[in-house]
């Protein structure tokens, strides 16, 4: 029992060791990872200054533009809506003077030119 009791003693007291070891051993690599997240922390709080310094030219263009592409897509509904009226009121008068129109009709012409029907004449 004693030997077995040695042994468990050994085997707590490498382990005790062992971890110490590794707490020493982290304990001196600490500092330098620490010091790198500090700098890598910093360098992030620059790199976000920076983006906003950046962008906030770009958004506040963005933001402009798409008013202007807001008033302009108001006034070509505005525009739309005016053509379709008078579009609707051209069609209202053709079809409420179908006579009128036709009577004033200039007579109806071929639409080959002179050059083109000469030729068909001399092959003709």
């Amino acid at each position: 029992m004693e030997i077995a009791l040695a042994i468990f003693n050994i085997g707590v007291g490498i382990g005790v060791l062992t971890a110490g070891i590794s707490l020493a051993y982290l304990a001196w690599r600490t500092p330098p990872l620490i010091r790198e997240s500090h700098a890598l922390t910093a360098d992030l709080r620059r790199l976000a200054r920076l983006t906003d310094q950046e962008l906030r030219p770009f958004l506040a263009h963005t933001r402009e533009v798409s008013g202007n592409v807001e008033v302009l897509s108001e006034d070509a509904a505005v525009k739309l809506d005016r053509l379709d009226h008078v579009l609707t009121d051209l069609q209202r008068t053709l079809e409420d003077r179908p006579m009128a129109s036709a009577v004033g009709r200039a007579p109806v012409w071929s639409v080959e030119s002179a050059d083109h029907t000469r030729e068909n004449e001399g092959d003709g």
